[in-house]
């Protein structure tokens, strides 16, 4: 883990900065994002966030999300500040334009995979979100969260720990998320929009996809097609958050949404109760993540990507197993 100082330093200096995250942006993307971008027009930086997707219709809220763009970059920054990304490939053509700027890179991430692609890299696996990391790095660039910086950094705690119900959910964790309430954050109405906030659309695309559950040797898992989001005029985004829901049935250990993306290609949300490790099937097909939450995307026939995905996801839970009951 490299020290948080250095990325400090590296902002201190910066006079312009630009905030990337990944596609397909989740709260702890966006709300670290944002986080930070307030963070440093508190310091009179030029700060900008861009991503190469829309913000989710659930994180619209968050205070500072209407200027988000995917806009080329125009003007070098100073610093380009890469957040929640293990590889620059999860960022979009965006990275290419900051790198052709030849601008200071800086990675800032909790993955474990993460390629430390910056000039700058801290890297912090057991941090549950990455927006606990840019709360950690006010103190350094002498802020303290306003409502609009913790609104935006509590969320981020919020999403990526679903709610504060996953294994990393860490008393520090809790410690930070009770200051950012103090300092102006509301916790229910952020509760309130990432998870009790969905749209008709979405619903009605997840009864199609629960039509093709199947179940097999503690692994669940659904599909939906084009013509599924076609028929009730859904998204490739409205497939999101459905593995998540798998993963209450009682019964299942990990699940799987499969998305056939409007290009052909599957995309597979991974989900797994404590214990077992998606992000190790998600690295097998060149994707990644965390043990409870990952995902991939595969450029194969939707059957071929079932077969391999959930013969792979079945492997993992027969090998938890077998250890359970040696030890």
């Amino acid at each position: 883990m490299s020290d948080p100082k250095a990325v400090a330093e590296a902002l201190s200096r910066a006079q312009s900065v630009l905030i990337l995250s990944h596609a397909n942006p989740d709260g702890d993307a966006v709300g670290s994002a944002l986080g930070l971008m307030w963070a440093l027009r508190r310091r009179r930086v030029h700060a900008r966030v861009a991503l190469s997707d829309p913000v989710p219709p659930t994180l619209a809220f968050l205070p500072g999300a209407e200027e988000i763009d995917g806009a080329d970059v125009v003007d070098a920054p100073d610093v380009c500040v890469v957040l929640d990304s293990s590889s620059p490939n999860h960022v979009g053509d965006l990275f290419e334009h900051v790198t052709a700027c030849g601008c200071l890179i800086v990675n800032v991430d909790h993955h474990v995979t993460n390629g430390r692609f910056g000039h700058v890299n801290w890297i912090d696996p057991s941090s549950p979100a990455v927006a606990q990391m840019i709360y950690r790095l006010l103190p350094l660039l002498g802020i303290r969260p306003d409502p609009q910086i913790a609104t935006c950094l509590l969320t981020g705690f919020v999403t990526d720990t679903n709610g504060f119900s996953t294994p990393n959910t860490t008393p520090r964790l809790l410690r930070d998320a009770a200051e950012l309430m103090a300092a102006g954050a509301s916790l229910a109405e952020i509760m309130r929009q990432a998870f009790l906030n969905r749209s008709l659309t979405q619903v009605r695309l997840w009864a199609h996809a629960l039509q093709t559950l199947c179940f097999e040797e503690g692994v669940v898992w659904t599909v939906n097609t084009p013509a599924m989001r076609q028929a009730v005029g859904a998204t490739e985004r409205d497939s999101s958050d459905l593995s998540t829901f798998l993963l209450t049935i009682r019964e299942a250990h990990v699940a799987a949404s499969f998305t056939v993306l409007d290009d052909g290609r599957v995309k597979v949300s991974l989900r797994a109760k404590p214990g077992y490790n998606v992000a190790q099937v998600a690295a097998r097909f060149g994707g990644g993540g965390h043990p409870p939450a990952a995902g991939a995307t595969l450029e194969c026939s939707l059957d071929e990507a079932v077969e391999s995905v959930v013969s792979a996801l079945k492997a993992q839970v027969s090998g938890h197993t077998a250890e359970v009951k040696r030890s």
